[in-house]
This record gives structure tokens, sequence and C-alpha cells, in this order.
């Protein structure tokens, strides 16, 4: 036979043509019989389904065993993932997709990181430094009129990020001007469109994920899930062996089954309620969010407070402890709000009647907007402080910013730095002077009170939630602390064990089971809400605030962006200048909304079309069971009415 005829090219028990054939085929919903004609009559033909490409026919029984074995060792490489798949099976996938999710973020920095280093630290230390002379009257100052951090080594300024840290990658200070030559690397222009362009990535596949959940959501709703039965009977996997792997296959089911379950017991309870029982509920649920609305309103003002007794007052104290507790003030009571309010939360939803996953989902988002609100409202009192946004305009006449600091963004990156870090202390001291305390306490000591409040729940919302709050502090100081990536791939590795321990030894699980796919969609979607909460402040301050005079990369410029926007002028010729200045104009912007429009009017258009396809595939199913069922009536009847004649 012809060596090059695709049926002889073997690969394992299959040759090559064959293979691609056999899918081919497979993809066609024909049936058994028109599929064995159409194959015949393409052998006749002598079609080629390798599409006649010699070299992929000739060398695939080589490339394709090599991509197979790569992707099998690259799955063993795939970090915890013996672990996840452990908690997956004793856990359920709920608790499971928490720990995913971490190592999706771990997976994320780690990319932040290497950009960091790639793009602006080692460019930054390879280009010598060089002092830029500055023509600025005090008090705005120059580079020379910043005070020189003090070099002695302090443990307060590890928390602190002053002293000995303040001059270091870590911090925006610490990028000065460096030599650059025309055909060099812009150091400055990488400083700035490094975290831009990453956020914005970010933001996208974000929103591909939420998206892609939410379609798969409605897909897996309520309506179109496998009957109980049908999971009951056909739902196992007979391919498991091993007692281990069995238990844990079953605690794995149980838990499914639990979840399905729970949520057809709330939708029954629902079906069996009064109307004066229903309107009852609606005026509580209006009367309970009156009350949650006045505490995040409090816990807003409280924040606000501490941030301008933060600012004002940090400076004025000698003594280095009450020194600390003040520039600590704010992250204390953020802190403290975060802790109680989120309490009350889970304690009022009980009253609101809601459904168990309705009841996380909700949780969640009075959470969510209590962390993001509290931390827009942080950046809002800096923001008046440092840049006078809605107040006196007076301290910032004559520099742009409060002349009181002098390296503004440097301070910002401190702000950050210290809520970071004692975002993960918190996390440390609740692991070790409560979980561990009362564990032990619990596993000791018979008191009625102890046994009666019993072992803490694994709380997924709220850990859910301390693990973004602190993913949104990082992408938020990016800019002012290139290197909080690197703080916070360290903070998540670190978590992830102690939740595991925590998970394994010191708490129950909760009674309530979620479904993982509404947990997956609200992870993704609350990453990027917090997301945009920081881009949109970050997106002022780089095309609207006024650089310092006395440090970093933009001391020439009125704006961060004008560097970007110098840059693109220097280098595209004027016909390309008209376009971008046409494209940027009113008339672009109208332009660029209408075609948004269309798009967006194609994509609801195709939405809709789909459900109405859904449906109709949806009815056509129940007909055919209906069709079946009336067959199976009426052979019973035929089989009864045999069985009558031959009783006669």
């Amino acid at each position: 036979m012809n060596e090059n005829n695709p049926e002889t090219l073997d690969i394992g028990d299959k040759s090559w043509g064959t293979r691609v054939k056999y899918n081919d085929l497979r993809s066609k919903a024909l049936p058994l019989n028109e599929k064995r004609k159409l194959r015949e009559h393409r052998q006749s033909e002598g079609y080629n389904a390798s599409f006649r490409i010699p070299w992929t026919q000739k060398h695939y029984s080589c490339v394709w065993p090599a991509w197979g074995k790569g992707q099998h060792v690259f799955s063993t490489f795939k970090l915890w993932e013996k672990t996840l798949l452990a908690i997956r099976v004793k856990f359920g996938s709920s608790i499971s997709s928490y720990f995913v999710f971490l190592r999706f973020l771990l997976l994320l920095n780690l990319v932040s990181v290497l950009l960091t280093t790639g793009f602006i630290i080692l460019p930054t230390i390879y280009l010598n430094k060089t002092k830029h002379n500055h023509r600025y009257l005090a008090p705005c100052g120059n580079s020379s009129a910043v005070e020189s951090p003090s070099m002695q080594i302090t443990l307060l300024d590890v928390f602190t990020g002053e002293g000995f840290m303040q001059d270091t990658y870590l911090f925006y200070g610490h990028y000065a001007d460096v030599i650059e030559h025309d055909d060099n690397f812009s150091v400055r222009l990488s400083y700035l469109l490094t975290p831009f362009i990453f956020l914005i990535i970010c933001s996208l596949v974000l929103l591909q994920c939420t998206v892609k959940g939410i379609t798969q959501r409605r897909v897996k709703r309520r309506h179109y899930t496998t009957s109980m039965s049908s999971k009951v009977f056909s739902g196992w996997d007979f391919c498991v062996r091993g007692a281990g792997t069995s238990i844990l296959r079953q605690k794995s089911f149980s838990h499914d089954l639990k979840t399905d379950l729970a949520e057809e017991h709330w939708h029954w309870l629902m079906t069996q309620q009064s109307l004066k029982r229903r309107v009852f509920i609606i005026a509580l649920r209006v009367f309970l969010n009156c009350i949650i609305l006045a505490l995040i309103a409090g816990s807003f003002y409280l924040i606000y407070l501490a941030t301008g007794i933060s600012q004002d007052y940090q400076e004025k104290s000698d003594d280095p402890f009450l020194s600390l507790v003040t520039q600590y003030l704010v992250p204390i009571v953020i802190s403290l709000v975060l802790l109680i309010l989120p309490y009350i939360f889970r304690f009022i939803v009980t009253f609101e009647g809601l459904s168990p996953s309705a009841e996380i989902t909700l949780t969640l988002i009075r959470c969510v907007f209590l962390r993001l609100g509290t931390l827009g409202i942080f950046l809002l009192s800096l923001g008046q402080k440092i840049l006078c946004l809605g107040g006196s305009k007076a301290p910032c006449e004559t520099c742009g910013y409060n002349a009181k600091f002098q390296c503004w963004e440097t301070v910002v990156g401190q702000e950050f730095y210290k809520l970071c870090v004692f975002n993960f202390l918190e996390l440390l001291g609740e692991f070790v002077f409560l979980q561990l305390l009362w564990s032990f306490l619990f596993s000791r000591y018979k008191c009625r009170v102890i046994q009666w409040i019993g072992k803490q729940n694994f709380q997924l919302s709220q850990n859910v939630l301390d693990t973004l709050y602190g993913q949104t502090l990082v992408w938020g100081g990016m800019f002012y602390a290139p290197l909080l990536p690197l703080l916070n791939l360290i903070f998540i590795f670190i978590t992830f064990y102690v939740k595991k321990f925590s998970l394994y030894h010191l708490c129950n699980i909760s009674q309530k089971f979620f479904r993982e796919s509404t947990l997956r969609i609200m992870f993704h979607f609350v990453l990027l809400l917090g997301l945009l909460t920081v881009f949109l402040p970050l997106s002022y301050l780089w095309t609207s605030a006024r650089p310092s005079h006395s440090c970093g990369l933009f001391t020439d410029y009125n704006t961060p962006w004008e560097a970007v926007q110098s840059s693109i002028r220097s280098a595209l010729p004027p016909a390309a200048l008209t376009v971008l200045t046409y494209l940027t104009s009113e008339i672009g912007a109208y332009g660029l909304l209408l075609i948004l429009s269309l798009v967006l009017t194609c994509c609801v258009s195709r939405v809709h079309q789909n459900e109405v396809d859904v449906e109709q595939l949806k009815d056509h199913l129940s007909k055919q069971i209906e069709d079946k069922e009336f067959l199976a009536r009426k052979l019973r009847q035929e089989e009864d009415i045999q069985s009558d004649v031959d009783d006669d």
C-alpha cells in the first residue's frame, strides 16, 4: 500500500487518517448507517482527512505522542492538585472552589510579579540613575529637599514601610529619573503602562469568566437540572476502585445531593406560603435592609474620621508605640468594621426567608458593598488630605497637592502597604488566638458554655471576602508600591496552608450547602467589582493629579499620562497623529458609542434567540418523554390484553 495513504500512518492501534475521519464523522448528527455510507463514499473518492498537509502526515506520529506526554507532565506540576481533589471529595465542591480560587489569585500575582520585575525593576537596575535638577520654589521642594530616610533598621519600619524601607524598590519614591537614550527602553513609560495594561487584562479575563459562569448558570438552573431519581440511580461512577476512594466519592456525592435537596425543600416551602405571609416577609425585608444601610453608613463615617486623625497626628507623637497605633488607626477601624458587621449580616439574613444559595449570595453582596465602600471612603479621605478633593484648595494652590506631603505617592503606597500587612496579621491573629485557642478549650474542657457554643464553622463567605479584599488592596497600590503583588503572593501561599489546617482540624463544616457554579460566578464578579473600585480612582490620579516635584519618574509632567502622550507625539507621523486626534475627539467617542451600541444590540438579540431555542429544545425533550411514556402505557395495555386472552 502507498505509504502516503493516511490509512498506513499507524499511531498506536489506529492510524492518523482513520482517527481524523472518525472524529469528523462523530461530530455529525447522523444515523450509524448513513455514517457508514459516508465513510465508504469518502474512501471511494480518495478523501484525505488530513487536508493534504504532507508535513503533518509524515511527522504527526512524532509530534502527537510528545504533545500528549507534555500535557501529562504539565498536569503533574499543577500546584496543590492532589490537595484540592482531596478537599473536593471530602468537604464538597463549594469548599474546594475557595481553595481553587486561592490558587488562581496566586498565579495572578505571580504573573504580576514577573511583569513588574521584567519591565520595571530590572531596567531600573540596569540603567544608571542620575539626579534630576528640578527648579521649583519652596515649599514644593526638589530632589535634594526630600529628607533622606533613616538607614537604622527597626522592627517598626517593617510594619509602617518607613525608615530603611522607604527608599527601596517597594515604593514609588525610589524610582528616580534614569539615563534614557532614544533607542533605549523607557522606564518611565514601562512604570506607568505595566500596571495599567495588567489591570486591563485582568478586568477582561474576569469579565469573560463572569459572563461564562452566568451562561453556564443559566443552563444549570433548577429547571434544567437532572432529576433526583436519575442522580440516585445512575449518578455513581462504577469506575471507582478502592475502599478509600469509594468513601471519598460517596461523601462528594452526598454533598451534591444535600445541596439539591435543600434547594428543592425551600422551593416547596415557598409554594405553601399564603399571600399574607408573603406580604409580611416583604415588609420585614424592607425593615431589615434599612437597619443594614444605617449600620453601613455609620461605619463609613467612622473610617472617614479615622483617616483624617491618622494623617493629622501621626507625625506629632514622639512615642514610637503611639505613633505606630496612630498610623495603623485606619486599618484597625476597618478591621473592626469588617469583623463585626458581617456577623450582624449573617444573623439578619436568617430572618428574611431566602433559599440557602440566596442567603450566601445576599450576605456576600452586603459584605462586598461594605468592604468596597470602606476602601472607597478611605481613598476619598486620602484624596481630600493630599490632593484637596472636595475641600479647601488653599493648601494645594502652590504645588498642585498638599505641600506637607512632598512625595505623596510614597505616602499612598505606604498606606496600602499597611492595609495589606494588617489584613494578613489579622488572619494570623484570628487563626492563633481564636481558632487554635478555642479548639484547645473545646477539646480539653467540658464546660457547658463551651460545649454549647461548639466548634467554629468554616465561614466560606468570610474567607472569600478576606481574600478578595487583600487582592483589591494589591491592585489599588500597584502603581505606588510595585512589589505589593510579591508580598501578596507570599501571603496567599501561607493563607492556603493556614485555611487547610483550620478546615481539617479546627472547624466544622456548615450545614448549609451551596452550589459551586453560583459561588464561582460570585468570586469572579466580586473580584471584578473590586478591580473597578480601585481602577477608577487610579485612572483619575494618572490623568488629573499632579505628580510630586521631589521624587518619582514624572516630575517634569503635569500628570503621569502626559508622558505617554508626549511619547506618542514624538513617535507617530503627522498623519497618524491626525487620525489619533480624531479618534480621541468627541466625534470619535460618539462613533465608538454607536458601534458598541450595535454590537450590544446584536449580542442581546443573539441571547434572546438562544433562550428561545433552549425553550424549544426543552419542550421537544419533554414531548419525547411523553411519547415514550405513551408507548410504554400502550405496550403495558397490550400485554394485559394478551395475558387476559391467554387466561381465557
